[in-house]
């Protein structure tokens, strides 16, 4: 529970102030190149966080920089209240983005040195499941608390509730770190390849994560444009976390049952509806169920892709692989991010959500070979094979490529 919570407070604060950050820089003169270029930087700062906990976690107590983590993040939500300038709203929101990562992060390795194997599964699929339920939760308070008393009053609230963080950590949270045997040097071998099809796979969640990343902050962009208060623009994450609760609990099954591939296939689809919509979005439920789609597909494709990768993926170059593959989501968000205000500045918002559809579809397509499997000839082999195939062959042999 220690974990959960520590977990829950900088996602729901994230989740909750991803869609209204935009009308709140719009009131500093931000333009949507701008907001795009602002998104960008959060999102490095995020990365950067993430690279550098492990080095930083070397050099001192996991558990000591993750209460200094902990601790600098309620002062940057209580500053963002007082801000004056677009500068301001720019760097504290990078040191939010920051000590969110560090934190979250750390929670991963905790979570990982749990001893009892029976109950890590289950710790890691009810963390996973915070997304939607602070997209949900996060997305009403942050929401409700602007429309009633502004924003100022709003990120005092986020700065009390980012305050439990610490608090909880301070009195509970424990470092286990699993103890051994020290393990001899292994010998030096040659770096293990990764395949061509798990190369595929890193480009496929590339592109997704980028039409995901574009629709995801041009959906908060387009209803600023269109002037859309608030506690509207906050709805989305209300509508969007309450749908993708039951995916997320079903998700895994799913892609057991009918193939890993097919699913993730199925997130691109979502993915390529949702930015479809929003070419030809004006109302409120435009923006919700485009706002569903995304997050859906956004929680699928990581969980799945996630999955892909372990599958098809030696054991010695598992940690290797799954770190590559995560990048793809943080190089998806900060060039998607930069590249949405800019290109909706320029072109206009039908241009950046059809470039979004397009991405998406060609994500799609290139899943086609990765969702046979490993070795099993394509379609087009079958009829290379049937062509070549003498009229008098046997037919135990004409029958193995007809069947």
């Amino acid at each position: 529970m220690v974990l959960f919570i520590c977990n829950a407070v900088p996602l729901f604060i994230g989740m909750g102030l991803f869609p209204v950050l935009p009308l709140y820089a719009a009131q500093f003169g931000a333009t949507r190149t701008d907001i795009g270029v602002y998104y960008a930087i959060v999102y490095v700062a995020s990365a950067v966080s993430v690279l550098g906990t492990g080095w930083l976690a070397s050099r001192m107590s996991r558990r000591r920089l993750f209460l200094i983590g902990a601790m600098l993040g309620p002062p940057s939500m209580l500053l963002m209240g007082h801000a004056s300038a677009f500068w301001q709203v720019v760097a504290l929101t990078a040191l939010a983005w920051f000590c969110g990562g560090v934190t979250l992060t750390l929670l991963s390795v905790f979570t990982g040195t749990l001893a009892d194997g029976a109950w890590r599964g289950r710790i890691f699929s009810m963390m996973f499941l915070v997304y939607p339920l602070d997209a949900l939760i996060g997305g009403a308070t942050v929401g409700e608390l602007t429309a009633r008393y502004g924003y100022t009053t709003m990120f005092y609230a986020l700065t009390a509730i980012w305050a439990i963080q610490p608090i909880v950590a301070a009195l509970w949270l424990t470092d286990r770190r699993i103890t051994g045997p020290a393990a001899a040097a292994p010998a030096a071998t040659a770096r293990t390849h990764l395949g061509q099809r798990f190369t595929l796979l890193l480009t496929t969640a590339l592109l997704g994560a980028l039409a995901i990343n574009i629709g995801r902050l041009g959906t908060s962009l387009s209803m600023q444009a269109l002037s859309f208060t608030p506690d509207a623009v906050a709805s989305t994450g209300i509508i969007s976390g309450l749908a993708t609760i039951p995916l997320t609990l079903v998700v895994g099954s799913l892609s057991d049952r009918f193939g890993r591939g097919v699913i993730l296939a199925l997130s691109y689809l979502l993915t390529a509806a949702g930015t479809g919509l929003l070419m030809a979005a004006g109302d409120l439920w435009h923006f919700q169920l485009a706002a569903t789609l995304l997050l859906a597909a956004w929680c699928v494709s990581r969980a799945v892709a996630s999955a892909l990768g372990t599958d098809m993926l030696p054991p010695d170059g598992l940690n290797r692989g799954l770190t590559r593959l995560s990048a793809t989501d943080s190089i998806a968000s900060i060039v998607g991010f930069a590249a949405a205000g800019y290109v909706m500045d320029l072109f206009g918002g039908s241009t950046l959500y059809l470039a979004a559809t397009l991405l998406a579809l060609g994500a799609t397509v290139l899943l086609a070979p990765l969702r046979r499997p490993e070795g099993a000839p394509s379609a087009r082999a079958w009829r290379f094979a049937l062509r070549r195939q003498p009229a008098d062959a046997p037919a135990d042999v004409a029958g193995t490529f007809g069947s």
